[in-house]
């Protein structure tokens, strides 16, 4: 016999039973010491030892919670549970069950007290008073098992569509029986249209954020906010219940919102499928989400695609081929250092070498490569990761990020020791990551002797060639102040988009690389030993290595045309 009771809820039914009188504090003893040793449920433990039965058992809980027992549901009520007026994984999930829908009421069954916490969601969700009802466990079973299988009859099915309930699959895909929606499918359809729209678009992230008077959903497309007004009416008056149906597709608590919460979802859209990193923080107002897409199809993850200065792309695939030593990627958040890093990893050769990555989060998942997600909360930190890399034999060995010094130290350990150590950091351009080392307490001779390459970079939005044309707004003094010479300005033609339906009439249409790499050549090698300042390290690098900054690589785009004089000042200029 198979419940399918989760363990706390048992407990917590088992103490009832004793506070009721159905069983003794000895039964439950010897029951909790049996179930923990055959690895059942302590509920289907006392049934079986005959201490009590499951109607007693409803019953006691029915009088507890003063909720209404039913002992047996009709055959019309068990088919209702599929018309889907609820997700049937939120179903599936929570073992709360549908089986009377009214104009104002919806009548659900449960079979456990702990079911109780979720009458306000499902409120929220459907927009309807929730009346719970209480059947047995068999019961609830008996119906979850129906559901999964489709055994109901095809003639039961069609009444309860008749009920003109809005239908949902598994994927919260719906579809109405009516031309006018149900408010809860109306909440349903306007979470999938803007999902759908933000991948169709190309959109990297979807924030939804409520305030006291208005709420507001923003795409960031190519690292720039594009707020959504035609969503903001329903996201307003609706927007606990578009959380609650975020919350489910993320598999999340949808009962929880006083703390943060992570979660992740997949999504059919085009014909691919398409990951998201749900992120759920609580705010005074309402719970802001941010909705992270992982479009894999939509990335070629080598380095040729990155958009690497020649010098600079022979350079880096040099360091990845290196047998040992530590290659560091910079830039701010949302300038690619991941994308650069699973990009590296793709040259490797993973029938040959053994690679593991220490990640926060884990984003795009590659075959032959152990990937480990790092979670604070139970002490598994990067540091720990990395320390418990160098017991598996490593060759090459991915840092998602060096946050502190103990993580840098067992990097640099392993570096020269015999690894390929890959990481980010969080700089604001290659040379001065150097000096950042030794702020963070590394000694200059371990940094010289583990350190091969540094790649600092951005990522700035391309002009849209359809609607590219001249721009004639800038100034020969706005030419010579990012870097241009007088004689050069004069007869340079920058470019910008006018803006068309292909590019959203932004002007812009994706997005390329500008890419800084510093080689620690003998020169810088000499420099950091001798202390030298970051002035003195760039110096020394454009002097003796023909180092080109990020702001030498940008003014060569705009030369080509590829991006504006707006975003060259956006993204290179830090003043």
């Amino acid at each position: 016999m198979k419940l399918g009771i989760p363990a706390e809820s048992a407990k917590q039914i088992a103490r009832l039973l004793v506070g009721s009188g159905l069983i003794n504090e000895d039964q439950l003893s010897s029951a909790s010491i049996s179930s923990t040793e055959g690895e059942k449920c302590l509920i289907e433990t006392i049934i079986e030892y005959g201490f009590t039965d499951e109607i007693s058992i409803a019953t006691a809980i029915s009088e507890k919670y003063d909720i209404e027992l039913i002992e047996t549901l009709t055959q019309s009520e068990v088919s209702f549970s599929l018309s889907g007026v609820l997700p049937k994984k939120y179903i599936i999930e929570n073992r709360v069950i549908p089986i009377r829908n009214n104009k104002e009421l919806l009548d659900v069954v449960i079979s456990e007290p702990s079911a109780l916490n979720q009458m306000s969601s499902i409120g929220l969700l459907t927009e309807k008073k929730i009346k719970p009802h209480l059947v047995t466990f068999s019961q609830i079973n008996d119906i979850l098992t129906s559901f999964n299988s489709d055994q109901i009859p095809i003639k039961s099915k069609e009444k309860s569509n008749n009920l003109n309930i809005p239908k949902t699959t598994t994927r919260l895909k719906t579809k109405t029986v009516k031309k006018e929606p149900k408010p809860s499918s109306e909440v349903i359809d306007f979470v999938d249209k803007y999902i759908n729209k933000a991948v169709m678009d190309g959109v990297s992230d979807i924030h939804l954020e409520k305030y006291k008077k208005y709420a507001r959903m923003r795409f960031r497309l190519d690292g720039v906010f594009i707020i959504q007004k035609d969503a903001e009416k329903l996201l307003f008056e609706k927007y606990e219940a578009i959380v609650t149906v975020i919350k489910i597709k993320a598999g999340v608590d949808i009962t929880e919102r006083r703390l943060p919460q992570d979660g992740a979802m997949n999504e059919k859209i085009d014909g691919k499928e398409v990951d998201f990193r749900v992120s759920i923080l609580p705010a005074s107002e309402g719970e802001r989400v941010v909705m992270r897409i992982l479009d894999t199809s939509s990335i070629s993850l080598t380095i040729e695609s990155l958009g690497f200065q020649e010098d600079g792309e022979l350079a880096f695939k040099k360091s990845i081929d290196s047998p040992q030593g530590m290659v560091l990627v910079t830039g701010p958040t949302g300038s690619g250092k991941s994308t650069t890093l699973y990009a590296a990893l793709q040259r490797i050769d993973l029938d040959t070498k053994n690679v593991l990555t220490a990640e926060d989060p884990v984003e795009f998942t590659l075959d032959g490569i152990s990937q480990v997600q790092v979670k604070d909360d139970i002490g598994l930190t990067f540091s720990a990761a990395l320390r418990s890399f160098l017991r598996q034999d490593p060759d090459v060995v991915m840092v998602g990020e060096i946050r502190d010094k103990e993580t840098v130290d067992i990097a640099i350990k392993a570096a020269l020791t015999g690894h390929l150590v890959l990481s980010t950091l969080h700089t604001n351009d290659a040379v001065s990551t150097i000096n950042r080392l030794v702020n963070m307490g590394v000694e200059p001779y371990l940094i010289a002797s583990s350190l091969t390459l540094i790649v600092a970079q951005r990522l700035a939005r391309k002009v849209c060639e359809n609607c590219k044309t001249e721009d004639s707004n800038i100034s020969g003094n706005q030419k010579i102040a990012i870097g241009f010479s007088p004689e050069e300005s004069s007869r340079l033609r920058l470019q910008h988009g006018e803006g068309c339906s292909d590019c959203n009439d932004t002007g812009y249409k994706g997005r390329l690389g500008i890419y800084e790499v510093l080689n620690i050549t003998e020169n810088i090698v000499e420099g950091i030993l001798s202390k030298r300042t970051t002035p003195e390290l760039l110096k020394i690098a454009k002097e003796k290595d023909s180092f080109l900054s990020m702001q030498e690589v940008g003014r060569s785009f705009l030369r080509s045309g590829s991006i504006t004089y707006e975003e060259y000042q956006r993204v290179l200029i830090t003043d």
